[in-house]
């Protein structure tokens, strides 16, 4: 990570906020023209060991598409995505929140526009990472109206039930103290079951059958808390069957395995 590092500690987050002329990752720069840029940024994207470079790609052309939207949302992402492949927690921090500054604009920008909102709530749930209970609470609350937005806007795309299935399955889980404050900060105490959760895992599977190595342990822990064992053991084999590409799916497949000896016992 060693371009990236040199160029988080050359710009601080007001200036990168601001936009700046930022020394470019490569000293030549192809010019492209909007959508090649954006098609070549996605499509690096698609392979894991990729993304930093397509961070970099956005990276050198902000200047040029600094007000375009469809733009600002893949910065956004590409934020979150560096957020994601860093292991330091300073690094980790400084990429979310210049992605939510960004995806703030965003929203801002183009309010019906379901991508800036998706992004603008995965950023929100980054930053909480490093808050308080309170502020956690907080970006929660944003998290979910956001995420809302979303699907009102892209009704059809996978990655959105999984987030709210996730929301859905925290918030069954919360504590009586943070539903206590949550209810102090919004007026109303924030409520969902695993039943909820679990539909909106099965949304996902429905609309992009084997999506994601984390939807099908959540499908299973939904089934274990609803005591329905066979249908866990289901969803664990078949997350066994996808490969291991990311830092999640290694994470999940630990969860998995550790559940797959559990259920055995």
């Amino acid at each position: 990570m060693g371009k990236c590092l040199r160029y988080i500690t050359a710009n601080t987050d007001t200036e990168e906020q601001n936009f700046p002329v930022p020394k470019a990752f490569n000293t030549h720069i192809e010019e492209l023209n909007l959508d090649v840029l954006l098609q070549k940024a996605d499509n690096l994207r698609m392979n894991e060991c990729s993304k930093m470079e397509s961070f970099e790609l956005l990276c050198d052309h902000k200047e040029k598409f600094r007000d375009e939207i469809e733009f600002i949302w893949r910065l956004a992402r590409a934020y979150g995505d560096m957020y994601e492949l860093s292991t330091n927690a300073q690094e980790k921090k400084h990429y979310a929140n210049i992605g939510k500054t960004l995806g703030e604009r965003a929203i801002t920008r183009a309010p019906t526009n379901g991508h800036c909102h998706l992004w603008y709530a995965v950023l929100c749930g980054y930053v909480s990472e490093f808050e308080g209970l309170q502020n956690k609470i907080n970006y929660g609350h944003r998290f979910k109206e956001h995420l809302d937005k979303a699907i009102q806007f892209l009704p059809e795309e996978p990655f959105l039930y999984y987030l709210k299935g996730r929301y859905c399955y925290t918030v069954s889980k919360l504590s009586w103290i943070e539903k206590k404050m949550a209810a102090t900060l919004f007026g109303k105490i924030p409520t969902s079951t695993v039943e909820e959760a679990l539909q909106n895992f099965l949304k996902v599977e429905e609309l992009h059958p084997g999506f994601s190595k984390s939807n099908y342990l959540f499908l299973a822990k939904c089934y274990i808390d609803l005591e329905q064992t066979d249908n866990a053991v289901k969803f664990c084999n078949l997350a066994v069957l996808l490969p291991c590409v990311t830092k999640e799916d290694k994470d999940a497949q630990k969860e998995v395995n550790k559940i797959s000896t559990s259920l055995k016992r």
